[in-house]
């Protein structure tokens, strides 16, 4: 809290250094905007008290009775009306002020271009800064105020604000949720306080109006109004600066002029890595695994094991009794908490079947909000790196022979867009677009695709689905005693039309129709399964995913072949400008 207090002014004198006229601009503006905003707020509600009377009621100021009624009705909407677009043209002098203020910081700094949006985001962050020097301002000068017109009421939310203060603060220094809370989301705790500070300043208003010895009812008005405005100014406040501190290493490489942007910290690596690296590390996993598979544990051995996959920790642990006898190999998959969902699908697919080329999967769990996977180690060995290919066709025809359930494929279907859905008119449309541009004759074959796309989708639909691990590579494959191949991350597996996610290079999809065929011993929906359209999805899927790359010339090359497993032609068709 304080350090970001320090930022803060560090980043105000800066800002008031190098542009003064520009953020006086923009702070008179928006003062003059939350001002005029309060006015045409408070003239209204006169304007139904004088529609209410037949008369100027006497709690009105002295100077209205010389006025006629209906006049003064006029010229209050009236006013009401000027003060509004005040506010508005306020607005956009603050708007305008931004710009310029933060163009000139940058030029200022002479700095090349360093990010993305970084003119948006160097005016917004001069914006919030502005926004809350006058935030600051304004909620001094209605302290002021109400202390002036209604002492009673200003005294009441002093303490109120004192008391939830201390309260805020104990519970930040105690952790759990509210610290959690005012970590991530701020402004929502600070405003669900400050709509309970105006329920308790209102019910005091009602306890001093009936007992007690209150001002005028207009007095009352205002102060309920500048009430209102002050509490929404304190929340407004705590959200710019949390905006602010949240940018702050962008907005410093920005507008100091030796600064440089460094990469800062997520909040999920901070929380993943300082898991890993705190001293009591093996206490959480000796836990851990007393709870999934043995009591008896006392002491472990821990070793790393690399997935090759970005915030998720891989570790095999040897577990330890008392007497220091081996009680089990195990490895542990730590996810950060931004692969959340990830463990979720790992744990869906591995916790309903158990007939994969992949570890038993012993206990699903959390470690300080982070999911953690157990899974049984048993002496495995890795695969080189030469026979990473074939490994690789071999797992994908084992998947092929597994079924998969139908609460699995009723799940993932309302879950998940499958092949024939991705595969849409929207993305043949963007093929034949830009095979217009790249000519050479598959601007043709691009057309076709289009005019068949409807009997693509029927093919796709009535192909077997089967089990696709996108995610093979050295690091994830390894063989068990028996020299069967498993694979020990399935984050991102999915469901597909058989041949989706099979190889289209011609040395692995020539493999496609032994490993159908080696499919059919277990599973007999496979009989019917033609090579042609096994083929087409694999082209097809393979077209989806250079689509999402962006790389579409190489996606235009496919077309042709999969025209001709529409036709049902030979299979020896040359593939060597399909090549990806």
């Amino acid at each position: 809290m304080l350090s970001a207090l320090r930022w803060s002014l560090s980043i105000g004198n800066k800002i008031f250094r190098v542009v003064p006229k520009e953020t006086v601009l923009v702070v008179v503006a928006t003062l003059v905007s939350q001002f005029s905003l309060v006015l045409a707020s408070l003239l209204p509600l006169k304007v139904v008290m004088l529609l209410g009377s037949t008369s100027i009621p006497r709690y009105f100021p002295s100077f209205f009775s010389g006025i006629d009624r209906d006049v003064l009705v006029v010229s209050l909407g009236l006013l009401a009306v000027g003060f509004y677009v005040l506010h508005l043209l306020s607005e956009k002098v603050v708007s305008y002020g931004s710009s310029t203020g933060a163009a000139s910081l940058l030029e200022k700094s002479q700095k090349m271009t360093l990010f993305e949006n970084q003119s948006e985001i160097a005016s917004q962050g001069y914006q919030r800064y502005s926004r809350s020097l006058a935030s600051s301002i304004l909620l001094i000068l209605i302290s002021v105020g109400l202390s002036l017109v209604y002492p009673n009421l200003a005294l009441t939310l002093l303490i109120f604000i004192l008391l939830s203060f201390f309260v805020l603060y104990a519970l930040y220094s105690a952790g759990g949720k509210v610290k959690e809370g005012l970590d991530d989301a701020p402004g929502k705790i600070v405003g669900t306080a400050t709509n309970i500070g105006f329920l308790v300043a209102f019910s005091f208003m009602v306890g001093h109006f009936l007992w007690g010895n209150p001002p005028g009812l207009l007095v009352a008005v205002v102060a309920l109004i500048l009430m209102r405005q002050g509490f929404s100014r304190i929340t407004g406040l705590v959200n710019d600066l949390k905006g602010l501190h949240s940018q702050r290493f962008k907005l410093n490489a920005l507008f100091f002029h030796g600064h440089i942007l460094v990469n800062e910290v997520k909040k999920h690596e901070a929380n993943f890595w300082s898991l890993l690296q705190s001293a009591d590390s093996d206490s959480w996993i000796v836990a851990l695994l007393k709870n999934t598979v043995d009591e008896t544990v006392s002491k472990i051995k821990v070793k790393w094991t690399q997935l090759g996959v970005p915030d998720v920790a891989a570790f095999t642990v040897e577990a330890f009794g008392h007497a220091d006898d081996v009680k089990g190999k195990y490895i542990i998959k730590l996810f950060g908490s931004n692969k959340k969902a990830q463990a979720r699908h790992e744990a869906t697919l591995l916790l309903a079947n158990q007939s994969l080329p992949a570890l038993p999967l012993l206990d699903v769990d959390e470690i300080y909000g982070l999911n953690c996977h157990v899974f049984e180690w048993f002496p495995v060995g890795e695969v080189l790196p030469k026979r990473i290919k074939t490994a690789k066709d071999v797992i994908a025809g084992n998947l092929m022979a597994v079924e998969p359930g139908r609460d699995l494929v009723s799940r993932f279907s309302r879950s998940r867009p499958m092949l024939w859905q991705r595969v849409d008119e929207k993305l043949v449309d963007r093929l034949v677009t830009i095979s217009r541009m790249v000519g050479g004759g598959l601007d043709s074959y691009a057309s076709e695709l289009s005019c068949k796309h409807v009997e693509i989708i029927r093919r796709l639909k009535k192909l077997p689905l089967v089990i696709v691990n996108p995610e093979i590579s050295q690091d994830l494959i390894y063989k068990d005693e028996g020299g069967d191949l498993l694979l020990i991350h399935w984050a991102r597996w999915s469901l597909e039309p058989v041949g989706a996610g099979w190889s289209v290079e011609p040395e692995q999809l020539d493999q496609l129709d032994s490993a159908i065929q080696e499919a059919q011993e277990k599973r007999a929906i496979f009989k019917d399964v033609s090579i042609d359209d096994a083929k087409l999805a694999a082209f097809l899927f393979e077209v989806e995913r250079l689509c999402r790359r962006q790389q579409f010339i190489q996606a235009l090359r496919l077309i042709p072949v999969i025209l001709e497993c529409l036709e049902g032609e030979p299979e020896k068709t040359p593939l060597a400008e399909s090549k990806v």
